[in-house]
């Protein structure tokens, strides 16, 4: 390579040329791709990147958050306390209903009359102890009493005189005669005899088949009427269940149930709504349906028992009548084949009568005396009974039997009114586990309740988040279901004491709220955020704006065409941003301040930022590259 330059001419001197050893042109090229080299990485050396954020004024909040899921106030699981039939089920799932509204009852019949006997056990202790307590019976007891001391002392005088009515002897010899009759004939019968013994078999046996016939008759009778009792149960149960589905949807609609909806003059489908006589016939209608159930399920434990009664009326009375006839063969038996010991048996009965006449002859005997005596014994001291008082043991017996037959009482009217489960609060069915005529066990689950007034969400923070929370701190609540909706609500509690599961400590925290008309439903997940903290009409910057050296916090605020490095004061700091509570100056005076609407610069950090300029900095001296 060649490299010519021109010089200057002075007069007529000659232009010389001269030549660039070529030793010098590598060094030489090589100097010029390094200047130029050195010359490009100086044009495209980057600036600082910087950005703005504006300083704003408004409300920061300081919020913990976790998770649950969403448990009624109360769920409360209501039993039968006694174990019977289901007569009635009046709710199902998903009803609403109120305090001390009917859900179900069951069967009552063997109830009222524990109820009824319980009554009667009083009343008589009442009774016994009042006597007891005014020291004399009344009238009629004393009266008795008397009368029958005044009979033992007659009947002890009749034995010791000996004397004897003629009733006495007739009946004593009527006695002896028959027994004589029957020795008679089984010594020699006659045909007058047997043919009464005859007769007698064939009477039996005409009783018997009468018997077999008009009690199975009775008995068949009463199980067709029994059957026609649960029929009429049936019908009755049906036309209760749909005056009741009218009344209901009367209740809830206004409109005629058999014909909800009609036509308009100008042909349009319009409810058909109920005047008020309209709407009183069709409660008429469901209060006569409820009276005839009533009624039907009356009839049907009468002809049960009717049943019963006829079954064992056929029973007894045919066992009767078979027995009158055993009787009757055996007496004809014995007639046409009299034995030794039925010979022995009827002389033995004339002995005997023939003693008993000639006692009433002799008169009494010693022992007859001494048994008449110990007779008046007895009616004296029953006597003395009524008219003295009572020992304190005896009104204490008497006391305490009253207050067993009260407790009694009181037990079976507590059973009565428990056989229908009424609701104890106002709330939702959420379960129903009978169903009507079936059986149910004492204590088991018959209707689950829950009260939806007011519903929570028990979510465990860490000990850390727990710090700040207080009980009344304002909630937000979201739930996964319902990606839409956004419920407050507040702390309710907060526990003292941690719960520990696998090395991680945790504190149960219970956010309550009142889902109003929301379709928040038991169980659902919710996330719960606790406002900690809050402050309002706070200066907040990016929490990002602000530079931190050791314990010195500042930030950049542009001041007209410069930059401003000030240092600050902060607050609370949430959500990226930061509260701006002052600022000071070099010697820790407080100094104007951010407001809103002012600017800030961000630098963002790069490797290769050169700065090209500086700024004038309040009260801490030179500082970060200024923007023009």
């Amino acid at each position: 390579m060649r490299i010519s330059a021109p010089f200057p001419q002075t007069g007529s001197r000659p232009r010389v040329r001269r030549r660039v050893p070529r030793w010098l042109i590598v060094p030489i090229l090589l100097l010029i791709a390094a200047i130029v080299a050195w010359q490009w990485q100086a044009g495209n050396t980057t600036m600082p990147s910087v950005t703005t954020a504006m300083v704003s004024q408004g409300s920061l909040t300081a919020i913990v958050s976790g998770s649950g899921a969403v448990a009624a106030a109360r769920t409360v699981e209501l039993p039968f306390q006694q174990a019977g039939t289901v007569t009635e089920v009046l709710v199902q799932v998903g009803d609403m209903v109120a305090t001390d509204q009917v859900l179900a009852r069951m069967d009552t019949a063997a109830l009222e009359l524990q109820l009824q006997q319980a009554e009667a056990n009083l009343r008589s202790a009442q009774a016994q102890l009042a006597t007891l307590q005014s020291g004399s019976a009344s009238a009629e007891d004393l009266a008795a009493a008397q009368a029958q001391f005044a009979s033992a002392q007659a009947q002890l005088e009749q034995t010791r005189s000996g004397t004897t009515t003629a009733a006495d002897l007739r009946s004593a010899q009527a006695t002896l005669e028959a027994a004589q009759a029957r020795l008679d004939a089984l010594t020699n019968p006659d045909q007058a005899d047997l043919a009464t013994a005859q007769r007698s078999v064939t009477q039996a046996q005409t009783s018997l088949q009468q018997t077999r016939d008009s009690a199975s008759q009775a008995k068949t009778n009463a199980e067709i009427a029994m059957q026609n009792a649960v029929n009429a149960l049936t019908q009755a149960q049906s036309r209760y269940a749909s005056a009741k589905g009218n009344w209901e949807f009367v209740q809830e609609t206004g409109q005629d149930p058999s014909n909800p909806e009609t036509t308009n003059a100008a042909g349009q489908r319009v409810k058909n709504m109920l005047n008020d006589a309209q709407r009183q016939q069709y409660y008429d209608t469901f209060v006569q349906a409820e009276a005839a159930l009533r009624s039907a399920e009356n009839g049907v434990n009468q002809a049960a028992v009717a049943f019963d009664a006829a079954r064992q009326n056929e029973v007894s009375q045919i066992q009767q009548a078979e027995l009158a006839l055993a009787n009757a063969e055996a007496n004809l038996t014995t007639l046409l084949n009299p034995s030794q010991n039925d010979r022995v048996q009827a002389q033995t009965a004339v002995t005997q009568a023939q003693a008993g006449l000639d006692k009433l002859r002799q008169g009494g005997t010693a022992a007859a005396i001494a048994a008449a005596e110990a007779s008046v014994v007895q009616a004296q001291a029953n006597l003395s009974k009524l008219t003295t008082p009572a020992g304190e043991t005896e009104l204490a017996a008497a006391e305490a039997s009253v207050m067993q037959a009260r407790v009694n009482l009181d037990t079976a009217q507590r059973n009565l009114a428990a056989a229908t489960l009424t609701a104890p609060f106002d709330g939702v069915v959420a379960a129903v586990a009978i169903t009507p005529a079936g059986r149910v066990a004492a204590g088991a689950a018959a209707v689950t309740m829950v009260d939806r007034s007011t519903l929570h969400v028990d979510v465990s923070l860490s000990e850390s988040d727990v710090a700040g929370v207080q009980v009344g701190q304002p909630v937000e609540l979201s739930f996964d279901a319902l990606p839409d909706l956004m419920v407050r609500g507040t702390v309710a509690t907060v526990s003292p004491i941690a719960t520990i599961a696998q090395n991680v400590v945790t504190y149960p925290v219970r956010v309550a709220f009142e889902p109003g008309t929301a379709a928040i439903k038991v169980g659902m997940s919710a996330t719960a955020d606790i406002e900690i903290e809050r402050v309002d009409d706070a200066i907040l910057v990016p929490s990002r704006a602000i530079q931190t050296t050791g314990e010195i916090q500042m930030v950049q605020v542009l001041r007209g065409e410069t930059t401003q490095l000030l240092r600050v004061e902060t607050g609370l700091v949430s959500n990226g941003q930061t509260q701006i509570t002052g600022c000071i100056d070099r010697s820790g005076q407080d100094v104007a301040c951010l407001q809103a609407g002012d600017t800030l610069q961000i630098a963002a950090t790069s490797s290769s930022t050169t700065p090209t300029t500086r700024s004038s900095i309040g009260g801490f001296g030179a500082g970060p590259p200024m923007i023009p």
